[in-house]
């Protein structure tokens, strides 16, 4: 028989008909990163600055170049297919896009231990004292001296440690804080984009300060592979420290030495449709072995549809970071080798690495394991599991200090001395878990709620099963999600967001006609393009779901044409569209 283990140090809290009090949650509808209002106007080739692009030659000054012509403008980056070496990490300032071919064409490989590519702003190193207001859920406060501040500023809230620092962290930093940005002010009074996460202590210093974050910085469709074999060094793959607003979107990144994207001090930072994997050291000091690591009052960063192999720990909250989504992801061969770690697959794909990271929602995830250890003292509150799938070891939160979490609809599964749940702590609120088929707390046959962060089905969301696909009312073990169908198939990155590729190509480099219209088992696409490129060919029905991708491999500049053959494709109208690395098309058609 199988057996559990299923601690449980709780306040029994009743069932509301809002599953999760809204005490208990946070403004995680807000994550992610927003789509400016301009759209880019300058276009810079690598290519045209000197790049190599063979494999052999240092291309860092050339990209440099290229990135300094746009002059601080919201410019695009463009690197066409190639292998591009680096023997140094780059420096990247507001307002760029650097986007290649797609990550099984465009490749970057790092000869160094540096932090790859770095987007680091700024802080005025003065804080002064907040007054009032410093409560959860507020959006108002008083600060002591308001001349420091203007209207737009972002600013970096904190405190001092509380009575849970158990002192055995020896950075001994500030871990309770939040960034947000001022929205209005009026003499005193700040009025916050964002509402506080957490009651901020009087006893503990409230303070603030302005930050100067680097924005907009967006790294696209990109292969990077760190060549460097040090076991030593812990440089990232992408770091974000005090940066907003800027996205990591359809990369693959290979063999990191810490974390392959380590984000800081930062708000708004979004990673998606993204293959992290391997790595040179798994023993976990100074992140090696990680994948994303969200730390140091980082919120509101959204980290969702990737897919995470062969790492120590693939997600990680530490050191106060808050109000972040992991949603949608897939981990798979958990692995670490630090002295004396045995079994090697016994680690986090989501860790909660102590020192109170706080409020933070993992979502609809399909994990081995997920440990909330007390390494570096506990976590924070709020701290929620929603519907995600673990299916090896199990889940544990070993803290007896981390309190007030949330878990609702997690399947946990596995086999003799796998698909285990321990939980301490006091005050958690704990709905609808299936632990390998006995539903915990009994009695609950339904789950009324679908996401904390979404009002919609995701708009990557191309998998048969309905949405969401993991928890009840689902069949244990039955669903899947769209990152972990791509792994299966071999395609390890997503490059289908067609509406931000629109916004980076406004002078579209391609016109496209279709014919026969009305069709009926073939259509011939032609494609009329500026340039050598690649296109992904879409059929999208009028609800809005992709159904169908064709790939339409080296256009060449002229007239290209292209036989489909659409007899598997039920009558209907559909809008096609073609999208390429130098613009994108689309046009109606009914298939009869």
């Amino acid at each position: 028989m199988k057996t559990y283990i299923f601690i449980l140090l709780i306040t029994s809290l009743s069932v509301q008909a809002m599953v999760i009090p809204s005490s208990c949650r946070v403004e995680w509808n807000k994550a992610g990163f927003h789509l400016p209002t301009s759209q880019p106007q300058i276009f810079a080739n690598v290519i045209d600055f000197g790049a190599a692009a063979d494999g052999i030659t240092d291309d860092k000054q050339s990209i440099v170049d290229a990135i300094a012509s746009l002059r601080g403008h919201y410019g695009i980056v463009y690197f066409p297919a190639g292998t591009y070496l680096l023997e140094s990490g780059i420096d990247l300032p507001d307002s760029v896009i650097l986007r290649g071919a797609g990550s099984n064409t465009t490749f970057i490989k790092v000869n160094s231990t540096e932090n790859f590519f770095r987007i680091s702003g700024s802080a005025i190193n003065l804080f002064t004292n907040i007054l009032s207001g410093y409560q959860k859920d507020s959006y108002k406060i008083t600060v002591k001296n308001d001349d420091l501040f203007q209207l737009g500023d972002y600013v970096e809230i904190r405190q001092d440690n509380g009575s849970w620092d158990n002192g055995t962290y020896t950075k001994k930093i500030k871990v309770v804080g939040q960034i947000t940005k001022i929205k209005y002010k009026n003499g005193d009074t700040l009025i916050l984009e964002d509402k506080l996460r957490l009651d901020f202590d009087p006893s503990l210093n409230p303070e603030i300060r302005k930050i100067i974050p680097k924005r907009q910085v967006c790294i696209e469709y990109l292969n990077l592979e760190r060549i460097n074999t040090s076991k030593d060094a812990t440089g990232y793959n992408i770091y974000f420290n005090l940066a907003v607003n800027c996205r990591v979107k359809g990369i693959e990144s290979n063999k990191s030495q810490g974390s392959h994207c380590k984000i800081s001090l930062s708000s708004n930072i979004e990673v998606t449709g993204c293959f992290f994997h391997d790595a040179n050291m798994y023993d976990g000091v100074g992140t090696k072995g990680y994948g994303v690591t969200i730390d140091c009052h980082s919120g509101l960063c959204l980290v969702s549809n990737n897919i995470f192999k062969h790492l120590r720990h693939a997600m990680m909250t530490k050191d106060g970071a808050n109000g972040n989504v992991f949603a949608y992801n897939y981990s798979t061969d958990v692995f670490r080798n630090g002295k004396g770690e045995y079994p090697h697959d016994f680690a986090g794909d989501i860790s909660l690495h102590g020192h109170y990271s706080y409020a933070n929602l993992f979502e609809g995830n399909i994990v081995q394991n997920i440990i909330i250890d007390n390494t570096k003292g506990p976590s924070g509150p709020y701290n929620t599991f929603f519907r995600n799938r673990i299916q090896h070891y199990g889940l544990f939160m070993v803290s007896e200090f981390t309190n007030r979490s949330n878990y609702v609809g997690n399947e946990i599964i596995g086999d003799f001395l796998n698909g285990l749940c321990m939980i301490l702590g006091s005050n958690n609120f704990l709905y609808g878990n299936n632990l390998n088929g006995s539903v915990t707390p009994s009695g609950i046959t339904t789950l009324k709620d679908f996401s904390y962060y979404l009002t919609n089905i995701p708009t990557f969301w191309n998998v048969t099963c309905s949405w969401p696909s993991i928890g009840i009312n689902n069949i244990l073990n039955s669903g899947t999600i769209p990152a972990k169908e791509r792994f299966l198939k071999g395609i390890y990155t997503d490059n289908s967001d067609d509406n931000f590729i629109n916004v980076l190509f406004p002078d579209n480099g391609i016109s496209t006609e279709i014919y026969p219209n009305p069709a009926y088992d073939k259509i011939v696409v032609d494609v009329d393009s500026k340039m050598s490129t690649n296109a992904i060919i879409t059929f999208i029905d009028l609800s809005g779901h992709t159904i169908r991708k064709y790939y339409f491999d080296l256009i060449q500049k002229g007239d290209n044409q292209k036989t489909i053959d659409i007899s598997d494709i039920p009558n209907g109208i559909y809008i096609v569209k073609i999208i390429s690395e130098i613009g994108s098309s689309e046009k109606k058609i009914v298939v009869n």
